[in-house]
């Protein structure tokens, strides 16, 4: 009799994902040489309008009232996010998202609109990243190599998908800002795995399966508090909350399968070896199962 638990349909898929990796990075690659080849000029377009707009969003704040107000949907939604990646990805996972948030639109107002700032911008972000991916032992080292090429792919595939939700640099800013903290959090969850003693392909399993609830439920709270929220604000010629809705599913989808079918399997071809630890802690609860078990085959 096998008493071994069978893993469910989130592992699984987790599973098929990294047998596949190399098939999905490949595609990936060779999708986003074709963007950037064909398309850079859209794909450049939202992270200046997204900084020009950012910047003049921050230069009207006058006080905590006003900042709330002009912002209170996106603010809630985000404010959600936080709690779910605490409770999910602890403590560390919480600070974690909001830093790399933060750095986020740090980066599009130090932009400030510029054509020559993403380009530059970009080349310093990947030459960070591929040092730290190499001589840096920390688990967000091995995550955000990975992360900068996947969103590269990102940003391709909303350039080209049809605007059915306006302001389309604010959907793509606010994605991006998300993936990027949700990247992060996988890379702290992931170290903390690795830390106990789990190898790689189960620590990072067992990341994105903890992270698969927040990640999913918070791309959907902020898409939708963009889609619900801007027609409101917006002109009476603008679209309205139900035309936006077929639009709001699209990006939610489109996320959901760059993050765990895209950047997950790219994330796992980092060294995150070098982050586990030699010796495997067993938490109590996997000693009462084993207890268990050997119990019923006596």
């Amino acid at each position: 009799m096998d008493l071994r638990e069978k893993p469910g349909k989130i592992q699984t898929f987790l599973e098929w994902m990294l047998r596949f990796r190399l098939i999905a990075v490949v595609a990936m690659v060779v999708t986003t040489v074709s963007f950037v080849a064909t398309n850079w000029q859209e794909m450049v377009s939202p992270s200046l309008a997204a900084s020009e707009s950012f910047g003049m969003w921050f230069a009207n704040i006058e006080s905590v009232q006003n900042l709330w107000s002009s912002s209170r949907f996106i603010a809630v939604a985000a404010i959600a996010c936080v709690v779910m990646f605490t409770v999910f990805g602890g403590v560390r996972g919480a600070i974690a998202s909001v830093v790399s948030a933060a750095l986020s639109f740090v980066a599009l107002y130090v932009m400030g609109g510029s054509e020559s700032m993403p380009l530059p911008m970009f080349g310093i972000l990947t030459l960070v990243a591929l040092v730290m991916l190499f001589f840096v032992k920390l688990s967000v080292s091995c995550a955000l190599f990975p992360f900068v090429l996947s969103w590269l792919f990102l940003t391709g595939l909303l350039s080209v998908l049809p605007q059915l939700v306006e302001p389309s640099w604010l959907v793509w800013a606010v994605l991006s800002a998300f993936g990027f903290a949700s990247a992060m959090v996988l890379s702290v969850v992931a170290g903390k795995h690795l830390g106990a003693g789990d190898p790689q392909a189960g620590a990072l399993i067992k990341a994105a399966k903890q992270l698969m609830t927040p990640v999913l439920v918070g791309a959907l709270l902020l898409i939708a508090s963009i889609a619900f929220d801007m027609p409101a604000e917006a002109s009476e010629e603008a679209p309205s909350v139900t035309s936006n809705i077929p639009g709001a599913l699209l990006y939610f989808a489109v996320f959901g399968v760059w993050f765990f079918s895209f950047f997950f399997p790219m994330a796992s071809f980092a060294p995150w070896e070098r982050l586990r630890s030699g010796t495997r802690r067993v938490e109590m609860k996997d000693k009462k199962k084993s207890a268990a078990k050997s119990k019923k085959k006596k």
